[in-house]
Formats: structure tokens, C-alpha cells, sequence
């Protein structure tokens, strides 16, 4: 007496529509979570982009340099020699802290404009 055809059934007792009810309730849950995970993602992403965008110049004229000036990675100092003040193109020291000032102004724009207007 193994099996008994009296006992109660050990399947589920789904029909065929609530079946599919279940998986489409199911396939839009998790297309739902999924769509809150990609947006968090991708605004955690476009953040991130943003803030290389806006740093791009300025290491592009730091990698300009350091190609141009050879093999050592050296950056010189503005004013630690006597003629460098002088000397026109020699390092993009004025550049980069006119990127910088720029970033610095975009960056607090609002809290500038608020207090000219």
C-alpha cells in the first residue's frame, strides 16, 4: 500500500489562466524592479560622465604637456626658475587655472546668480 487514491493531491491546483496570470503579474514585477535598478544605474552613470566632461580640458592639456615635454613625467612649478615667468608657452600652468575657475563658476552658478539677482 504504497499509494492511496484517496489521499489529498500533492500538485498544485492552478488552472491554465491562472498560470499565465501569475507569470505575466510576475514578468511585470521584475520588469518593473528592473527598470528602477536601470535607471538608478544610468543616473549614477550620466553623474559620472558629466563630471569628466567637465574635467576633460584640463587633462587633455596636462596629457598635451606631458607628451610634448618628453619622457619624465615632471610638471615644473610656475616661477621656481628666473626666466620662467618671462618665457611664453612654456607651461600650461595658466591654462589649467583658467579651466579650473571656469569649472569652479559652472559648478556654483546658482549660488552665484542668486546672490546677483
Amino acid at each position: 500500500m504504497a499509494s492511496s487514491s484517496t489521499g489529498p493531491r500533492s500538485s498544485s491546483s492552478f488552472t491554465l489562466s491562472e498560470h499565465w496570470l501569475l507569470m505575466a503579474a510576475t514578468i511585470l514585477i521584475c520588469g518593473l524592479l528592473g527598470y528602477i535598478v536601470y535607471d538608478a544605474i544610468m543616473s549614477t552613470a550620466s553623474d559620472l560622465l558629466q563630471r569628466l566632461l567637465v574635467i576633460s580640458p584640463l587633462i587633455l592639456v596636462i596629457a598635451v604637456h606631458w607628451l610634448s615635454s618628453g619622457t619624465t613625467f615632471s610638471f615644473p612649478i610656475p616661477g621656481s626658475e628666473p626666466g620662467a615667468f618671462h618665457r611664453a608657452g612654456g607651461s600650461p600652468w595658466g591654462v589649467a587655472v583658467v579651466l579650473l575657475l571656469l569649472v569652479f563658476l559652472i559648478s556654483y552658478q546658482p549660488s552665484f546668480h542668486g546672490l546677483a539677482f
